[in-house]
This record gives structure tokens, C-alpha cells and sequence, in this order.
């Protein structure tokens, strides 16, 4: 069993507290690092049957203690199972129901591609953001007369 600490809003907040900003979860296998608002949670590491339950608190409390689109970075994500990916499909069907979404933002091109095949790339609440990648640019020597606009570093994944 792995050792976890996880901090976050008291449940239900004591009478004359302030409840907690955020929620934080740190182990071997998982880091979790989220702001109620902005409601943003930072996922590093793997999301597997032991690190589900971390993971699904602490996306249930932000969620809870929001309001507006829920984001996740899962930039850093190195690992997720079916249990994790069915937690972001159920999270982003709730959030539905409040004119809510759930958007994923650095979604690796195989996360993706798994969403689509399994159909939760259809959920009308979640949106998936891809990390563009970008092409090293190659030194010219001539001069330019404009400099070119710079191109954000994601674009929008959707359902074929």
C-alpha cells in the first residue's frame, strides 16, 4: 500500500474556519496539485487502482467546491487505466448537468485516440486540449520584413 497525504477543504467546514483553497495529494506513484478557484488540478504521475480513490477525491472536491469549466492538466500524466479515464468520462457527464465541462488540456495523442475509440471523446462536456508539437525552427540568415504571430501551443481534440 502506498503512503499518501492529502490536504484539502475540511468536510463539512468547522463553524469560524476558512476552508482550504485547494487540494493537494502526494505519494510514490501520484501528485495532484488543485485550486477551487480557478477550479485547475495538476496531474503528475500515474492514475492506476491505487491511486484512483486519491485521485478521484481530490477531482470531487474540486469540482465541489467550484464553479465554472473544471481544468486538467494532464500534461505530466504518465500512466492512466480504464477506472482513471472512466472517472474523467463521469466527472465530465456531471459537470453536464450543471452547463459545466470538464477540459483536459495537454492531452497526449494516445489518450486521445483512446477516448475516441471507447466513445467519451463524444461527451459533449469534455474538451480535450492536444499539446501541439512543434517542429525546431530552422535558422535563416535573410531578414524578415514581419515577425510571425505566435501560434498557441494546443489545439482542440474532436470526436471523428
Amino acid at each position: 500500500m502506498t503512503e499518501q497525504t492529502v490536504e484539502g477543504a475540511p468536510e463539512p467546514a468547522a463553524a469560524g474556519t476558512r476552508p482550504a483553497r485547494g487540494v493537494r495529494v502526494s505519494s510514490a506513484l501520484l501528485r495532484l496539485d488543485g485550486t477551487f478557484e480557478p477550479p485547475h488540478l495538476v496531474v503528475d504521475g500515474e492514475i492506476d487502482m491505487s491511486t484512483l480513490p486519491a485521485f478521484d477525491d481530490a477531482l470531487a472536491r474540486v469540482v465541489a467546491h467550484s464553479s465554472g469549466d473544471v481544468w486538467v492538466d494532464v500534461e505530466r500524466l504518465d500512466f492512466i487505466d480504464v477506472g482513471g479515464l472512466r472517472a474523467l468520462a463521469a466527472t465530465a457527464c456531471r459537470l453536464g448537468l450543471q452547463d459545466r465541462r470538464l477540459v483536459l488540456r495537454s492531452v497526449a495523442p494516445h489518450l486521445a485516440r483512446l477516448m475516441d475509440l471507447v466513445g467519451w471523446s463524444q461527451i459533449s462536456s469534455l474538451l480535450m486540449l492536444a499539446r501541439v508539437e512543434r517542429r525546431p525552427h530552422r535558422v535563416s540568415h535573410r531578414p524578415t520584413a514581419r515577425r510571425a504571430e505566435p501560434v498557441p501551443p494546443y489545439d482542440v481534440v474532436e470526436g471523428r
